[in-house]
């Protein structure tokens, strides 16, 4: 479906009146694949986290501890709590790992800030097919996607003082994902919009400090976006003018600098979410292409005998090389994810990056070899470079061995096979809240793979709970 450029009209009321309309016939063929795989990665990362995640036992106990109407469940485990509650857990485990899917233009994590609204607001009305899913997806995703790139263009200079970039737009994602799927008109879907702009936050300091609670930081865009939909669900209506009023998001938060016409040239026509990759390792997008180089380099030398490091990229690799202490040394997995020293290191010593080597063991976090390379490598920025990454090592013969990349695997150009992102999926299931059998985990993935034909989604809360 075609929207129309809507040069002037009020960017909230275009998307509102996109969203509202927008079917899984308007989706072209590629837009079908990518969600197919989104609920696939989406459902993975969950699932490593219920006993993984860090912030994760925090947030059962609350929520737990909270009760309420049991309305949408808790993938993994098969509790059931309010609809809004059951969004943030579940947005909170998507996220928590850093495993989940990573953008190659713009930023922002697009599963874990639209399907756990999507399936709670499912579960609440009493079902949805695949279809609505997938279109409820689609909407959120679309948004988050046209924002991060809306705001890269604008960008003059590299800063870290902004909004977490998925945390704080997350809140709009979550919020049409779950007014799609309650079938909300387009005066509803505007006020969801208004509403979740009333709570949207998310500041980045607690992902540069590396504290524990930055796990879990799309937890909150799940809870604002679903509590939105649900206030206009009964009646509350708060539309305005969300991102370009007076005190608007982006005049508040980004001065008014953003690229407009990437917020709507093609919408409908056009999908920006067919931008996303979906990570084979568990960190920071940032550490992937100097986590395939140093696996490459890992093939051809012995790790004992690396007496130097030099790695180059793109200036937010300052932000996961400081402080430095903690990325060459973490502590916790939540530190170590976000660390390229570390995982880079570790990559260069063992030859992969496992969610068991960020467990504080010592064949993970404690591992003497790669805490040693850790602390060899120095690090330097070199903006020509954009994301492309290079790891140089020195032997003790004095020899230098060098390589680079420029996409990981993963990346949206040289994206994983369906073979690895299935195993990616049953590796991550093995650590779920309930004990999965192969016979379900292999149904889910039938599933997934013909998520159109699914005729009630709330199969996969009863697959994935052990029933």
């Amino acid at each position: 479906m075609t929207t129309g450029t809507h040069s002037t009209q009020d960017l909230a009321i275009t998307w509102a009146d996109y969203a509202s309309r927008v079917t899984y016939d308007d989706l072209p063929d590629n837009v079908r694949r990518i969600l197919r795989w989104l609920v696939l990665d989406t459902l993975s990362t969950t699932l490593a986290a219920n006993t993984l995640g860090v912030g994760i036992p925090q947030l059962l106990t609350w929520a737990r501890g909270a009760g309420g109407t049991p309305e949408a469940t808790l993938i993994g485990f098969g509790d059931r709590l309010p609809a809004a509650a059951a969004a943030m857990v579940n947005g909170g485990m998507a996220h928590a790992l850093n495993f989940d899917d990573t953008t190659a233009v713009g930023s922002g994590h697009l599963g874990p800030v639209t399907f756990p609204s999507a399936f709670a607001a499912a579960e609440l009305r009493g079902g949805a097919t695949g279809k609505e899913l997938m279109a409820s997806i689609a909407v959120g995703a679309e948004l988050m996607s046209r924002i991060g790139v809306a705001l890269t263009k604008a960008q003059t200079s590299y800063t870290e003082a902004k909004p977490q970039p998925t945390q704080m737009p997350g809140f709009f994602a979550s919020a049409l994902s779950a007014s799609h799927m309650l079938d909300f008109d387009a005066l509803q879907t505007h006020s969801a919009l208004g509403l979740a702009f009333m709570q949207a936050s998310g500041g980045r300091q607690p992902v540069l400090d590396g504290r524990p609670a930055k796990a879990i930081y799309a937890a909150f865009s799940n809870q604002g976006g679903m509590q939105a939909a649900l206030l206009t669900r009964h009646g509350l209506l708060g539309d305005c003018d969300v991102f370009e009023g007076k005190a608007g998001f982006f005049p508040t938060y980004y001065d008014g600098a953003f690229d407009r016409p990437s917020l709507v040239d093609g919408l409908g026509d056009e999908f920006f979410l067919t931008n996303v990759g979906f990570k084979p390792w568990p960190t920071t997008g940032v550490a992937h292409v100097f986590i395939a180089a140093a696996a490459d380099l890992h093939r051809e030398l012995d790790p004992a005998d690396i007496q130097r490091v030099r790695i180059i990229g793109e200036p937010h690799l300052a932000s996961f090389c400081e402080p430095s202490q903690i990325r060459r040394n973490p502590q916790a997995p939540v530190e170590a994810e976000d660390s390229v020293l570390f995982t880079t290191a570790k990559a260069l010593a063992t030859g992969d990056m496992t969610l068991a080597d960020l467990q504080p063991t010592t064949q993970g976090l404690f591992d003497d070899q790669a805490i040693r390379i850790a602390n060899l490598i120095e690090w330097e920025v070199d903006e020509s470079l954009g994301r492309s990454g290079i790891v140089e090592v020195t032997l003790g013969s004095g020899e230098v061995r060098t390589r680079r990349v420029d996409q990981a695997p993963g990346h949206r150009d040289n994206p994983l096979t369906d073979d690895q992102r299935q195993q990616k999926f049953i590796a991550c299931a093995q650590h779920a809240g309930s004990t999965l059998s192969e016979a379900s985990l292999r149904q889910v993935i039938d599933l997934v793979d013909n998520l159109e034909d699914v005729p009630d989604v709330r199969v996969f809360a009863s697959l994935l709970s052990g029933e």
